[in-house]
């Protein structure tokens, strides 16, 4: 629980850092690449993305922090990593927004990848399943495809989402 915990975190915190870089004109990428060079970091798992999700992470955050409740402790940094993948899957909602200069009604979105990670047909928690269906609600006519997850996708996202048979 502790190390996937601790990855979490670490994903979470990049997130959070590629909001503040987009708001100040920043490059995350180059603020991951400087991050990664510092050996007491590693530059494993600091890619910006639209939050995490999967089999592990969700499960074993969630788990550890029941644990430290039930010996009467809060784990606010584990608990702080939750809330932000949440809030970031939602701004992925709100930068698509923008992007559609404020309108999503009629707009028609595509989407490549459904899965947690590339190369996989896992659609546990993925970020997909909180993001498509919001877009969808906002009016957003959303196409999908990926070459690995589209059986699962299917039974997982709700209706309203085109699935194409390819990226074309």
């Amino acid at each position: 629980y502790a190390a996937n915990a601790f990855l979490a975190i670490k994903i979470s915190f990049i997130n959070e850092m590629a909001a503040l870089c987009k708001e100040m004109g920043a490059d995350i990428e180059e603020v991951a690449n400087g991050m990664g060079l510092d050996s007491r970091i590693g530059s494993k798992f600091l890619q910006a993305g639209p939050g995490w999700g999967g089999s592990c992470f969700p499960k074993d955050t969630k788990a550890l922090a029941k644990m430290a409740l039930d010996y009467g402790l809060k784990m606010s940094i584990v608990d702080s990593a939750i809330e932000s993948n949440e809030q970031t899957k939602l701004s992925m909602v709100d930068h698509i927004k923008a992007s559609c200069d404020g309108d999503l009604k009629g707009k028609k979105i595509s989407v490549l990848g459904l899965a947690f990670k590339a190369n996989t047909d896992d659609m546990r928690d993925a970020p997909a399943l909180t993001i498509l269906p919001e877009l969808v609600k906002r009016g957003a006519i959303v196409k999908a495809y990926d070459p690995q997850s589209m059986d699962q996708a299917k039974r997982a996202l709700p209706e309203g989402i085109q699935f194409c048979s390819s990226a074309n």
